[in-house]
């Protein structure tokens, strides 16, 4: 376990310890040694380490969980080390870096995935199963918003300012976002525009415009750190629409064309955020021994970081009248 901050409390570590087996076996590796050792005490875990490097030779499989644009060259090493990789989202800062890590694994012959949960949550996969039912016909708009005010306990500020290049929420949330759109869609679509607050730092507020290559879709996705937003998903199409909360793991909700509105129930066992890091990590563990394939193999999320690159690539600012005005 490569990072022992937020994610690695809530969800990796917990997830490990289940497991006898795993529970026994598993590194915890921080900078920051006594954060290492907290964490392993607290979970029943006998070992720790400061440097990841020094335990790759006797280890199989490493969860990353360090800062954003730490993933990348972690997982490389990794990877050039023969061990298996499960990387937390974004797998890394370009999509020539992903692709080089997925060819890296191929390389190696180790597993290479990343942890895009969202794919995971119950309305994210009937919604899916909806779509490839053709239960809405064409696909003309996808819309998706996402906000709430940031309160996510990181051990830095990784995510901000310097630390993060410049980059915020569109690379935070984004990642998740922009993958379930492609993954809902079975293609790629194009950015159109893309706009942000930023003003020289992290943006908090971000739009992104989206199309098909034929012109015949497009899609909107609103994220904020600072703000609540309706946070759900609506997809429209020739025979209805789909639409549902990100949260809201009940139901989702399909109206006909001709207006009649059906919850459609998700009879999924996956309940709540603590019933899926078991379900990824037992993947992860049966994918090391090659009686799995990853969940979410890398290669499926690459498309969506050069969507994320291409919109850092034409960024603009939000129109901001009551800044600009100079008296």
């Amino acid at each position: 376990m490569i990072g022992c901050g937020a994610i690695a409390r809530s969800a990796h570590v917990p997830a490990l310890a289940q497991r006898a087996a795993t529970r026994e076996r598993a590194v915890l590796v921080d900078q920051d040694r006594a954060r290492a050792e907290a964490l392993a005490s607290e979970f029943g875990i006998r070992a720790t380490a400061a440097d990841y490097r020094d335990v790759l030779s006797s280890v199989q499989g490493a969860v990353i969980a360090v800062p954003h644009h730490l993933h990348y060259a972690v997982a490389l090493d990794c990877l050039r080390a023969g061990v298996h990789v499960l990387c937390e989202k974004p797998l890394a800062g370009s999509a020539s870096e992903a692709t080089a890590l997925v060819a890296a694994s191929k390389r190696a012959r180790v597993g290479l995935a990343v942890n895009h949960i969202r794919r995971l949550f119950p309305p994210s996969q009937l919604v899916r199963e909806l779509l490839h039912q053709g239960a809405i016909g064409a696909i003309r708009f996808i819309g998706y918003c996402d906000g709430a005010k940031y309160d996510w306990p990181a051990a830095s500020g990784f995510a901000f300012g310097r630390a993060s290049g410049g980059k915020g929420v569109l690379f935070d949330i984004g990642p998740h976002v922009l993958d379930l759109i492609c993954w809902w869609l079975g293609q790629t679509p194009r950015v159109t525009d893309y706009v942000d607050d930023a003003c020289g730092g992290s943006e908090a507020v971000a739009k992104v415009s989206l199309a098909n290559d034929t012109g015949t879709m497009r899609g909107e996705v609103h994220l904020s750190w600072l703000a609540k937003l309706a946070n759900g998903f609506r997809i429209e199409g020739d025979e209805g629409t789909i639409s549902g909360g990100i949260f809201d793991w009940g139901s989702v909700e399909l109206t006909s064309k001709s207006g009649r509105r059906t919850s459609i129930p998700t009879k999924s066992p996956v309940r709540a955020l603590a019933d899926i890091a078991p379900l990824i990590m037992e993947n992860f563990v049966a994918a090391i021994a090659g009686e799995a394939a990853p969940l979410i193999p890398a290669r499926e999320v690459v498309p969506s970081i050069a969507l994320i690159e291409d919109c850092y690539a034409r960024r603009r600012r939000f129109s901001m009248p009551w800044h600009d005005y100079a008296g």
